[in-house]
């Protein structure tokens, strides 16, 4: 598995993944326009597939997870965890060093994976998603000694 920028020939397989995985998938057109304005975007390959990708930005001096998911044949494979550990690399790269992120409430499988990665739940967001779900906002923060 190699973990790699995003490339506009990935779009395909990143797109099926963010409908297969969310309730609520971004559009073709905001993934694109998150690419074309600067969001870090990497993908995992393996093969000559993506089966997962992660689109992070920096906003106001806090690294921001925008979305995470992982094709479900490669799901308990790491795939995520390798992932997330690159984005949180890269943020750190650009000395940022508080990671945030909205979450649903009833994902109890997200959630706790990233509390295994070091987030903390540190509010709930009310009717946050269009169905009127509530969100967690979590964050991660690295101590710099």
């Amino acid at each position: 598995m190699i973990i790699r920028k995003f490339e506009p020939a990935d779009l395909d397989d990143v797109l099926a993944i963010e409908y297969e995985a969310f309730p609520d998938p971004y559009p073709v057109d905001v993934i694109i326009q998150l690419h074309e304005h600067g969001a870090g975007f990497i993908v995992a390959e393996v093969g000559r597939h993506v089966v997962g990708y992660n689109i992070f930005w920096i906003k106001e001096g806090i690294g921001h997870i925008i979305a995470l998911a992982v094709g479900s044949h490669f799901r308990d494979m790491q795939v995520g965890s390798l992932l997330l550990e690159k984005s949180i690399s890269i943020l750190e790269s650009n000395n940022i060093f508080t990671v945030s992120l909205e979450v649903r409430k009833s994902n109890v499988r997200a959630i706790n994976f990233y509390v295994k990665h070091g987030f903390v739940t540190i509010r709930e967001e009310d009717n946050y998603y269009s169905d009127g779900e509530n969100a967690f906002i979590m964050q991660y923060q690295k101590l710099i000694n």
